[in-house]
């Protein structure tokens, strides 16, 4: 036999024992009873039960329906704006500054006291002349931006121009008042020294002793009657404030504020008026009845221009130096806030010079009188 063949032979009986010695453990050994077998676990039948499937789940609600809101009503477009009015084309007349920028240089720093002994009184009116009254406090204001139109709209409008009066001018002269503010008084001085086509005013004040009151005018002399070229005021303590007539350029300006205005003729500043009313009524008195009126172009130191109307009340009689005389007494009402309300007693028998004047402030304040002591004629 060859050896392939015999491998084949060994290979065979060796699978044939292994399977019997699997039979021998499997079904017991020969020779041994059955009943000696150990017995076998009955096979428990495996049985398929059939499950329910899980119901399928509930549709899902039906989505709610959701009322549309309301569209926004788009907002109206705002109304345009109705074109304002071109302003009409400048005229000769002066324009008006505003309220706050006419403070009255009329009415002096004086100060007022209730009660109080003439050595009190001179340190009051020390103490008086180093704070700024309410009227320079308003002045100041003209520096200011311009005022909204609201306010713009309460503010005086302007007037046409003053007519130029004749006039006849008093001689020179040095003229004695009596200065009164409340409890307080002093001595006021007005001196007019016009010649050769010129002239040159003042009027000082003192109140116990103190300087209270110093204006200052000069110019010329001509067919409107008293010119001012320059107006100063000082006060103790402060630079000096002027208005200058410039008339080779036809214009007013002043030292502080920027403001101009043109030249008019027969303008007067604050102290000449007091010269120019009087000359304009000697000139032609029969004209000056109740009820007529002056109108002329003043300005103080401040930028505070205006056309003043001096309206005639009529005649009253006022107590002068010698006794009680029969005047012509003139006023003129304020027009807006912190203006000057001016009054004056001219003597006939004196080229209407006042024997008495009043100035006083509009919103309030002691006013400031003028009332005449004596006269002395200058060379």
């Amino acid at each position: 036999m060859s050896a392939p063949r015999r491998r084949r032979v060994a290979l065979l009986l060796t699978v044939a024992g292994v399977t019997l010695l699997h039979a021998w453990l499997l079904f017991g050994r020969a020779g041994e009873p059955e009943e000696a077998l150990p017995e076998r676990t009955a096979a428990v039948p495996f049985q398929l039960q059939a499950v329910p499937a899980p119901p399928p789940p509930p549709p899902p609600p039906p989505p709610r329906a959701v009322a549309p809101k309301p569209a926004l009503k788009p907002k109206p477009a705002p109304k345009p704006r109705p074109a304002e009015p071109a302003p009409p084309p400048a005229e000769m007349a002066p324009p008006v500054v505003a309220e706050a920028a006419s403070a009255p240089d009329a009415v002096p720093d004086v100060p007022a006291a209730a009660s109080a002994p003439a050595s009190a009184a001179a340190e009051t009116a020390v103490a008086a002349a180093s704070v700024p009254p309410a009227s320079e406090v308003a002045s100041e204001a003209a520096s200011a931006p311009a005022a909204p139109a609201s306010a713009a709209s309460d503010a005086p409008q302007a007037q046409p121009a003053p007519p130029v009066y004749a006039t006849e001018l008093p001689p020179p002269v040095l003229r004695r008042y009596r200065l009164e503010r409340g409890l307080l008084w002093g001595t006021g001085v007005l001196r007019w020294q016009p010649g050769a086509g010129q002239y040159a005013a003042s009027l000082t004040g003192d109140v116990a002793g103190i300087n209270v009151l110093d204006w200052r005018s000069q110019g010329v002399l001509d067919g409107a009657g008293i010119a001012p070229e320059r107006y100063e005021v000082r006060r103790r303590g402060r630079d000096a404030q002027a208005a200058n007539f410039q008339r080779d350029a036809g214009k007013l300006t002043f030292s502080g504020p920027t403001t101009e205005f043109p030249l008019l003729a027969g303008a007067q500043d604050r102290l000449s008026v007091l010269l120019q009313i009087p000359a304009i009524v000697a000139a032609d008195p029969r004209r000056f009845v109740a009820g007529a009126s002056v109108r002329v172009f003043v300005t103080g130191s401040r930028a505070d221009a205006d056309v003043w109307t001096f309206k005639v009340e009529g005649e009253q009689t006022v107590e002068g130096p010698t006794g009680p005389l029969r005047t012509l007494k003139l006023s003129r009402e304020p027009r807006k806030q912190y203006d000057t309300r001016v009054e004056f007693w001219l003597d006939p028998l004196s080229h209407y010079l006042p024997v008495r004047a009043r100035l006083s402030t509009a919103g309030g304040g002691e006013a400031l009188e003028l009332v005449l002591e004596s006269e002395e004629r200058l060379p």
